[in-house]
């Protein structure tokens, strides 16, 4: 990976991941249609996140059994801030090939995917607009039409039993698809009806505070994830007895973040499941600003000065 910095070009790896039958290889012309779709969405994503960005994907190599068609994503007029972009990419990328959507969003795909020093050089609005991109892909509001074509073409061949992707070599994809989903990624059947009609996803979110509810009970908090604002039913007892009892220190300022717990009861409904209740369940960690007051920090306790005898 090279720095940032005018003058230099950035890359980064992004490989698409077929697992095969033991002992067997996948078809050329499959392989080589996927591709060509995949070059297309990655393209499409960058696009979205950047129209002025130019980039060139070069595939490299591949490997036997568990084929990994390895693309360097390479930006070649380079700019300050395109860093986050090119991550955004590989991430917006790789949502598109995962098998549990909802427990592998956008931060957590970044923390697997990317060193802990890499993702703290990202601000806020970086990560903003990498789960946006990610929001859109699921959504199918950006690179659908590529991203069905490389399911359609791996549907061809039924010695590929699953799709990823990767960013370093010998790794395996957190979640892929399995073939049985192919079909229904591609557009050639509906979705098959879940049933029951709700259910509860579970996730960790990173939150930015707009307005509490500062009583003893369990009542709606307003936060702005990176999706968009939305009610949540604080329901971390623990957290907010903290809070009203005087344990944490209740100073009011702009842009107060947490991580925590999300509980969402979700309905099916058009085809699609549709939250209803976001719960927080437990609150992880509140992120402090540097040289600024914090919302939730402790009083600073004060010595008192003893008189000297004269």
């Amino acid at each position: 990976m090279l720095p940032a910095g005018a003058g230099a070009n950035l890359e980064e790896t992004i490989s698409l991941y077929l697992e095969l039958k033991p002992g067997q290889k996948a078809d050329f012309e499959v392989v080589g249609l996927a591709a060509a779709a995949f070059s297309e969405a990655v393209k499409e994503i960058a696009y979205v996140l950047d129209p002025g960005l130019d980039v060139r994907l070069e595939f490299e190599s591949g490997t036997e059994g568990s084929l990994s068609l390895n693309a360097v994503l390479k930006v070649l007029k380079t700019r300050d801030g395109q860093r986050g972009t090119l991550l955004g990419i590989v991430i917006g990328t790789s949502i598109a090939f995962v098998g549990d959507i909802r427990q592998w969003g956008s931060t957590r795909l970044l923390d697997y995917y990317f060193p802990k020093e890499e993702r703290l050089q990202l601000d806020s609005a970086e990560i903003d607009r990498i789960a946006s991109a990610c929001k859109k892909v699921t959504e199918g509001k950006i690179a659908s039409e590529p991203i069905k074509r490389v399911y359609k073409q791996l549907d061809r061949d039924d010695v590929i039993t699953s799709v990823g992707t990767i960013t370093a070599p010998n790794t395996k994809p957190p979640a892929p698809v399995p073939r049985s989903e192919f079909q229904i990624r591609a557009g050639l059947i509906p979705p098959v009806e879940t049933s029951p009609k709700s259910r509860t996803a579970r996730s960790t979110e990173r939150l930015t505070l707009i307005s509490p509810v500062l009583l003893h009970v369990h009542r709606v908090w307003r936060f702005i994830s990176p999706f968009g604002e939305f009610s949540y039913l604080m329901e971390d007892e623990k957290f907010l007895d903290d809070l009203l009892t005087g344990k944490r220190r209740l100073t009011m300022k702009e842009g107060i973040q947490i991580t925590a717990k999300i509980e969402t009861d979700e309905v099916f409904e058009g085809g699609v499941w549709t939250p209803k209740q976001r719960h927080i369940t437990k609150v992880v960690k509140i992120h402090k600003s540097p040289g600024r007051p914090d919302l939730f920090s402790q009083p600073v306790k004060r010595r008192s000065r003893k008189k000297k005898n004269d």
